[in-house]
């Protein structure tokens, strides 16, 4: 599991996902206590599903992810306004996390940001609510300076449950 990512606190928030799952599609929020994963919250996003018709709205933006894109995105829904160009393809690979009950993997160039010589990289895990459907998106992200770009802008791979 380890070659899958680049950084190993990614590593690390995918295998605590995968040992809290257990039997199920996918852990619950209150699965996670924010005191064990301390040092990985800098770099962690919650991210609420709406539904009918679907969204996606950022609820908890880690402090690393404020400082590296400059902007603090918490309260702010995943739209064109906020993304620009690449708002389709995050909004997509956001509704199939939530509608497949699997995470992902993505790596991004940053080309739609200010800060385009960026790559990122992102682990996508769903979080079932009461219901037992998504309503969460528990995200780790980091980002990169890379010496050659990605040679797709986007890289988004689905991962074992």
């Amino acid at each position: 599991m380890d070659d899958l990512f680049w950084d190993e606190r990614l590593s690390a928030l995918y295998r605590a996902w995968r040992e809290r799952k257990g039997v199920r599609p996918a852990p619950t929020r209150a699965d996670f206590d924010p005191a064990e994963f301390f040092a990985l919250m800098p770099i962690v996003n919650l991210i609420d599903v709406h539904r009918d018709p679907i969204g996606f709205r950022h609820r908890l933006v880690g402090t690393e992810l404020v400082e590296r894109m400059g902007r603090d995105v918490t309260g702010r829904w995943v739209d064109a306004d906020l993304y620009g160009e690449a708002a389709t393809s995050i909004f997509e690979g956001l509704r199939a996390v939530a509608t497949e009950i699997r995470p992902y993997r993505r790596r991004a160039r940053l080309d739609w940001h200010t800060q385009h010589w960026l790559t990122t990289e992102a682990v996508e895990l769903p979080l079932l609510g009461p219901a037992g459907t998504v309503n969460m998106i528990l995200r780790g992200a980091t980002f990169i300076v890379r010496s050659e770009p990605l040679p797709e802008r986007l890289d988004y791979l689905a991962l074992a449950a």
